[in-house]
């Protein structure tokens, strides 16, 4: 069942279970360069993921660049999860997900959240996750003629738009550059990506960086598969496969 409902002032994409679920809420946050897109294209991902965990799945319209730049994702963000613990959810039965920047939105939130105290969801996840807004990975060439969707060119003009002069390493833009601490204090997070996209370094390099810092940290690398192709779990088999993995995470971690 498909409702609407706002959060942390937000209009909310929210998407409930077909039986009574267990109380239970994943924090969907889109993907669109932090400059376009919405919740509507995230549905069917919503929808698959609420069917096989039993949770509430919501996915908000946050601001976006140029109108909104940095920081204004990563606050509505965090005002998002911050009011669903003001709700009455723990957050033992909260997993913050996210697609392609969402997927880099879902990690910033959960940095500045730190910040603010609040305690840490049970999981995260990032879908072909952007991590890096330097742009500086060695997969934009090597993935240049393999990746259909994405290019340097086109990512640098989001980045310009959303960043609009803030220094792209810093973390709660580009996660990858968070510290050690910050990262050791995440809470168990996966990560899937295509390898041949020019995204799949930052999903390796951010996997690899926090284990060595203690945190715990799934890197998933699919072959046959391109950028977010999970969106598609209503027609890819290979989106099926890659949500239920998704899921069986989440109902691993979620109380």
């Amino acid at each position: 069942m498909t409702v609407d409902r706002s959060l942390g002032g937000l209009p909310v994409l929210c998407v409930r279970p077909p039986a009574a679920g267990e109380g239970t809420v994943v924090l969907q946050l889109h993907g669109g360069g932090y400059r376009a897109g919405s919740p509507e294209p995230s549905r069917p991902l919503a929808d698959r993921l609420s069917r096989l965990t039993g949770a509430e799945v919501m996915v908000p319209a946050y601001r976006l660049a140029p109108a909104h730049p940095f920081p204004a994702a990563v606050a509505d963000g965090l005002g998002a999860y911050a009011d669903l613990l003001r709700g009455g959810v723990p957050a033992g039965r909260i997993a913050v997900l996210g697609e392609s920047a969402g997927g880099g939105l879902a990690l910033a939130v959960l940095l500045e959240a730190q910040k603010a105290g609040l305690p840490m969801p049970a999981a995260a996840v990032g879908l072909s996750p952007w991590l890096d807004l330097t742009l500086e990975s060695p997969a934009f060439e090597r993935c240049a003629a393999t990746d259909p969707v994405l290019d340097r060119p086109s990512l640098r003009h989001s980045a310009s738009l959303y960043l609009a002069g803030t220094d792209p390493r810093t973390p709660a833009a580009s996660p990858l550059f968070a510290d050690a601490a910050a990262l050791s204090a995440l809470p168990p997070v996966l990560l899937q990506a295509s390898r041949a996209e020019v995204l799949a370094d930052d999903a390796e390099r951010f996997g690899a960086r926090m284990t060595a810092a203690g945190g715990d940290c799934r890197v998933e690398m699919w072959d046959g598969t391109t950028h977010c192709w999970q969106l598609a779990v209503d027609r890819l088999p290979e989106a099926v496969a890659a949500v239920g993995s998704v899921a069986e995470f989440l109902t691993e971690h979620l109380a």
